[in-house]
């Protein structure tokens, strides 16, 4: 009975090494840090491994799929504003980005002049 002890939690612990240096290794500028005892580490350790199995797979971040989600959106805008709304996320016209992702966000603002009424 020891014995089958002794191996399940070997098993066990070989599991969460392993699963340790799954997340060490994906742990950058924006893993979460699992250990902060306001996260519940095992739903944190289990994200951080899906997480980095989609990065593997390139189902994580794909390139322009901001861009696409941004745009996507604009079109739930209404018509009159939706223009501005694609310069802002494409930075185009006269838009102005301030800020960062790390500082809290990107600031995006476009310029866009409006006819004066008569």
């Amino acid at each position: 009975m020891k014995s089958i002890l002794r191996s399940t939690s070997s098993v066990l612990l070989a599991g969460v090494a392993m699963l340790g240096a799954a997340v060490a290794q994906a742990q950058g500028s924006n893993m979460p840090n699992c250990e902060d005892p306001r996260v519940d580490r095992t739903a944190c350790y289990r994200e951080a491994a899906a997480a980095q199995e989609a990065k593997r797979q390139g189902l994580l971040n794909s390139p322009g799929g901001y861009d696409k989600n941004a745009l996507a959106r604009c079109q739930r805008q209404p018509e009159s504003a939706r223009a501005a709304c694609e310069q802002r996320v494409l930075g185009t016209g006269n838009t102005t980005i301030r800020g960062s992702v790390q500082g809290g966000g990107k600031i995006r603002t476009t310029e866009v002049p409006v006819p004066a009424k008569n």
